[in-house]
């Protein structure tokens, strides 16, 4: 069961924690995307980038436990 947290009287429901921690996540993998050049492969950067949060987002609603 997902921890909901409560941040300066401000309720934190689990989908925002794995937003936010999604967040870092995003730019270091996007940055390295970005160095070996498999943004340029791309039909559609920002799409890909797009499609890429999304993934890191849902993999981290998995890992903590959303689903269940």
């Amino acid at each position: 069961m997902p921890i909901d947290f409560e941040v300066g009287g401000v309720y934190l429901p689990p989908i925002a924690q794995a937003l936010l921690l999604a967040l870092p996540l995003f730019l270091l993998v996007d940055a390295l995307l970005r160095r070996v050049g498999v943004l340029a492969f791309t039909w559609h950067p920002a799409l890909f980038q797009g499609a890429l949060y999304t993934a890191i987002c849902a993999a981290l609603l998995l890992w903590m436990g959303v689903s269940r």
